[in-house]
């Protein structure tokens, strides 16, 4: 059962502005890709149980698509390849 406590969009904006320290004076305009953060949060925290479990095939599927999903919430951002950290 999922915790009730859990904010996607909260921890995917964590993660993100972790990983991409440059995007932190963007962060009061995260509010308009609510959805789309929420998914990468969602994502992360999926692969990082799946990372406990030790299925491989499945850790590396939910590696492409937080890949995926971070590029999309990046270029929502303005920020291309050359700009990441």
């Amino acid at each position: 059962m999922e915790d009730p406590r859990f904010n996607s969009f909260r921890y995917g904006l964590a993660v993100l502005l972790m990983r991409h320290p440059h995007l932190r004076v963007y962060a009061h305009t995260a509010h308009w890709w609510i959805e789309d953060i929420e998914n990468y949060g969602d994502a992360v925290r999926f692969r990082e149980l799946r990372a406990e479990g030790g299925n491989k095939r499945l850790l590396e599927e939910y590696e492409q698509i937080c890949i995926q999903l971070e590029e999309e919430v990046l270029s929502y951002f303005g920020t291309s390849d050359h700009d990441r950290s």
